[in-house]
């Protein structure tokens, strides 16, 4: 069996504010292949989340927008 696990990880509570995402691809429960980027989510980010993730505004200034990004995913309609 072949899987993509996708994860994701946001800046607040708000589930659009994408600040990292990672996926990894399995064949045979053998990790063949795994990506990650930073992202800039356009929005603020949460003390919480921030605790939980490590990841804060300095991290992400600079880095490519969501839209930039699902395209280096290969997601296609």
């Amino acid at each position: 069996m072949s899987f993509v696990a996708i994860d994701v990880e946001t800046a607040n509570a708000d589930m659009a504010s994408i600040c990292q995402i990672g996926a990894a691809k399995y064949d045979n429960g053998i990790l063949v292949e795994e990506w990650s980027s930073l992202v800039d989510p356009e929005d603020y980010f949460d003390f919480i989340n921030i605790d939980i993730h490590g990841i804060a505004e300095d991290d992400v200034e600079g880095k490519p927008i969501f839209p930039e990004i699902f395209n280096q995913l290969g997601i296609t309609k």
